[in-house]
């Protein structure tokens, strides 16, 4: 789609669209209603796209509405069609659901509380299965929709959330809790992935990942044998299949009765179709805690978690297919000294085949890639076929997150597991550290120019995350927001996380390192 007078549309769009969630902070608005407009540049897939954006931001009592309305525009003038696609009942659906940011209900900390839209840091009790979860971690090439919900109702808290409903809720997760006797509180957690195939990036919806996908951005054609730019049931264009420089006799024998072609037609076989082929992952977890210190500022609780991940992994030396593990982790404190927070562990495996924290922040990018692909065929790996690399483990885990001082906050968690790990170059398992690392670092509150900044990183089960050996679980970026005066902030944002497109089991590869960025300018009226 081109438009020649790109200022009139732009004028004409900034009375309807918003921003990337990044550079939101829808969550900390007030209550009063207001509208905040942006303009900037964005990557996306590689490519540098222009974007105008609004954001009115609707209250009705504890009920908020933000929308989540973007265009962006290419330098040939072009739209990103994504966005703003009605050629299906389901494209429809999808773009309409795509304007929300949030429809939210509450705060966390209420009694009653619901979200639907982007979701940054979803963890389900202790966190033991699900932790710091993200549906936002690819936007804006991937935008997702989902919801999470509190509430209480006989004496029984429940806590829930799905990943995103353009996928019908393909990740989804409940915990039930209530006070047992002796002071204690017991829960239950489920969370299951329906298909972890959908974790496979799919533009035009038709069901066939774009990595195998001859037309990805044309969900009526997925096939073209030889690549001649013509789909093969595309029977107004294509007259050879094959490409082998005869007619097909599909069209000749029905006409004139001959055979033109004589070695017939040879076909690439069909992709996969994500919507029709799953692979399902379930799990649930049992904890119970208990507080036994209260004295001002100063609380400790004290609690125990037990996991299994229920489901088929691959074990690495014969490819052979066994069940999932489970983890334990007998003692657990949590403690807050005034503007402290700590946390420690003793985390068990007693089997293998298990992860702490299985859906995390990385987990989208995890879910599944193709280990190789030849033609339009793949071998997919998900996450859950990766367990089998893990074997008997044990260890702890702390977190610490602080204030320093009146300007800055930082949260810390370190991971550290010894035990058996797979080694591909012997094909056994040997004796090695499996470790985790996360670092936060946030500005609290303006600094003379500088409106706002934050930094992160992660890496997980790796033998040492202070090598900086990027994986699948790396990710990194930055945000920063500038003050230039009459209510305007130009903010950027930086993204970086990988995935291992050809499952060699690393992430070096070209177009493996995935970097998103995005430059603007954000105004209020």
């Amino acid at each position: 789609m081109k438009f020649k007078s790109i200022p009139i549309i732009a004028l004409i769009a900034l009375k309807f669209i918003i921003a990337q969630p990044e550079e939101l902070d829808l969550d900390n608005t007030t209550s009063n209603g207001s509208v905040q407009g942006a303009f900037g540049a964005v990557t996306i897939d590689g490519k540098i796209w222009n974007q105008i954006a609004l954001r009115p931001i609707l209250p009705f009592g504890k009920l908020s509405v933000a929308f989540d309305m973007v265009i962006y525009i290419d330098q040939d003038g072009n739209i990103h069609d994504d966005e703003w696609d009605f050629s299906t009942s389901e494209k429809v659906k999808n773009t309409i659901i795509d304007k929300i940011y949030y429809v939210r209900y509450g705060n966390r900390w209420d009694r009653n509380y619901f979200k639907i839209g982007a979701l940054d840091n979803v963890t389900i009790g202790y966190g033991i299965l699900l932790n710091n979860y993200s549906n936002t971690l690819l936007y804006p090439q991937v935008r997702k929709v989902g919801m999470e919900f509190r509430t209480r109702s006989f004496d029984v808290n429940i806590h829930g959330f799905t990943n995103d409903f353009k996928e019908n809720m393909g990740l989804a997760g409940m915990r039930l809790s209530a006070p047992v006797p002796y002071g204690f509180t017991a829960g239950v957690s489920w969370v299951g992935d329906r298909n972890q195939y959908l974790g496979l990036r799919d533009r035009d919806d038709d069901g066939r990942p774009d990595l195998v996908d001859d037309f990805p951005n044309d969900r009526k054609w997925w096939l073209d044998t030889d690549g001649d730019g013509w789909a093969d049931n595309d029977t107004l264009n294509e007259f050879d299949v094959d490409g082998d420089g005869w007619t097909d006799s599909s069209f000749t024998f029905p006409l004139w009765g001959i055979v033109i072609d004589p070695d017939g037609v040879s076909t690439k076989p069909e992709p996969i179709n994500i919507k029709k082929e799953t692979e399902t992952f379930n799990s649930f977890a049992l904890d119970v805690g208990t507080p036994i210190l209260r004295e001002g500022s100063i609380s400790i609780d004290a609690y125990a978690q037990i996991a299994y991940l229920l489901g088929k992994t691959t074990n690495p030396i014969d490819s052979t297919q066994i069940n999932a593990g489970h983890g334990i982790i007998p003692l657990g404190l949590a403690a807050k000294f005034g503007r402290a927070k700590f946390n420690f562990e003793f985390r068990m495996v007693p089997s293998g085949n298990f992860e702490f924290g299985y859906f995390n922040r990385s987990y989208e990018i995890e879910r599944a890639t193709f280990q190789s692909i030849s033609g339009n065929q793949g071998t997919i790996i998900t996450k859950s076929k990766k367990l089998g690399t893990y074997g008997k483990q044990n260890g702890y885990y702390s977190s610490l997150g602080i204030d320093l001082g009146s300007l800055f906050d930082a949260v810390m968690a370190f991971q550290n597991l010894n035990g058996e790990q797979y080694n591909l170059e012997s094909n056994s398992f040997e004796e090695a550290s499996n470790q985790s690392f996360t670092a936060i670092l946030r500005l609290k509150k303006p600094i003379s120019k500088i409106e706002k900044a934050s930094w992160f990183y992660q890496q997980r089960n790796v033998p040492n995350p202070f090598d900086f050996e990027y994986s699948e679980s790396t990710i990194m970026g930055y945000n920063l927001g500038l003050k230039l005066g009459n209510g305007m902030v130009l903010t950027y944002v930086f993204r970086r996380t990988f995935q291992d497109m050809n499952g060699d089991g690393d992430v070096l590869d070209a177009n493996e390192m995935i970097n998103m960025t995005s430059v603007e300018t954000s105004f209020s009226f």
